[in-house]
């Protein structure tokens, strides 16, 4: 067990930095988690924030185009762009730093339903971990998530899968802060860590990260993860019950075989406008990608309400918030990457979308 942060540092620089590993085994999420429509799991606790600081929740979830009555429906299923638009408003709402860590602890196991259920009951945490990726669709689908070993170590990796502005840092934090409550619920105690790394530089709020994974934390890293002794993924656990898991999964199968396959075209324009450097290109050609004419694709935004080139403003605005809060690349850099001419396009353009210049987030 590694007592201190320095410690912590050193192991992964001597044990992972600048020399092969062997990779003995890797489990990870499919592919298209991001676009998809799922279940309303992770709205219940952020409701409940909501409410314990005096607030009244309905009119958030109206904005976002959510019923009232969706928390509570089993059968709802959620869009991206509704869950993210819901969250952001939130935020603003509760203005609470470190909210993702804060609420992560929240997600027990048996608030993920059917899921929940063949999560925990499956033979041991490997395996708990294998479910909860497979059917990831019902959940998380915002991140991809990757646990491998190397050397003895267990490592916990989540990346974004989709850009996601102001709920960046919230999403990292309450999934790394969820998945480690899954991982005690699973195990029916709490799971020694050896360290956690996060991309972000230390925030004001660091001491909520020590005492939530009580270990090292190690900011400005290179990835966002956490890692613990492999032994504990084979450990059984408590509550496995085989056939319990086999059937539960099914479930999961069917109820997986009956979502929408997507949060729609303007979800698929999305994410290929996200592959292509500097996430920002010509309708002519995303047409060419996708084997269409810019003409239906505009159709078809116009159908779900959008344009070609309102997508594109969301999504270098929700990439500049992002670059702002948790990089220190120079406003110039991050209007190259955005595809502007130059700061000063970049900078009004920022401000048209907020309100305020891009250094505001940096004070």
């Amino acid at each position: 067990m590694f007592t201190g942060d320095k410690l912590f540092v050193n192991f992964r620089q001597n044990n992972y930095a600048g020399r092969s590993s062997t990779v003995a085994m890797i489990i990870s999420t499919p592919e298209g988690s991001g676009t998809r429509r799922h279940r309303a799991y992770g709205l219940g606790p952020v409701i409940a924030a909501i409410r314990e600081a005096g607030h009244d929740p309905l009119p958030l979830l109206d904005r976002a185009g959510i019923p009232a009555d969706a928390p509570d429906d089993p059968e709802y299923t959620l869009s991206p762009g509704e869950e993210l638009g819901f969250l952001e408003d939130a935020l603003l709402t509760l203005d609470q730093p470190g909210l993702g860590l804060l609420l992560g602890p929240r997600y027990h196991l048996p608030i993920y339903g059917m899921l929940g259920l063949a999560a925990m009951t499956s033979a041991n945490l490997a395996e708990t971990f294998r479910v909860v990726f497979k059917y990831i669709h019902l959940t998380w689908s915002y991140m991809h998530w990757t646990l491998r070993t190397e050397d003895g170590v267990a490592i916990m990796c989540l990346e974004k899968r989709r850009d996601l502005g102001s709920c960046y840092q919230y999403m990292i934090d309450r999934g790394l802060a969820a998945s480690y409550t899954i991982a005690c619920d699973a195990l029916g105690h709490p799971l020694p860590l050896l360290g956690v790394n996060v991309i972000q530089q230390a925030p004001d709020y660091a001491d909520s990260y020590r005492e939530i994974f009580q270990c090292p934390i190690n900011f400005g890293a290179q990835s966002n993860e956490f890692l613990f002794d492999e032994q504990y993924l084979h450990q059984p656990l408590q509550q496995a019950e085989t056939e319990s898991s086999r059937i539960f999964e099914a479930q999961c199968e069917q109820i997986c075989a009956n979502l929408d396959d997507g949060g729609g075209f303007t979800e698929v324009v999305r994410q290929h406008l996200l592959q292509l450097p500097n996430q920002v290109s010509s309708l002519e050609r995303i047409a060419e990608r996708l084997n269409t004419t810019p003409r239906t694709i505009q159709r078809k935004l116009a159908q779900e309400n959008t344009s070609y080139h309102e997508l594109v403003e969301n999504i270098r605005r929700n990439l500049a918030i992002e670059y702002l809060k948790t990089t220190a690349l120079s406003l110039e850099d991050i209007a190259a990457r955005l595809g502007y001419a130059d700061a000063p396009s970049f900078s009004h353009a920022f401000k048209r979308w907020t309100g305020s210049p891009p250094g505001a987030l940096r004070t």
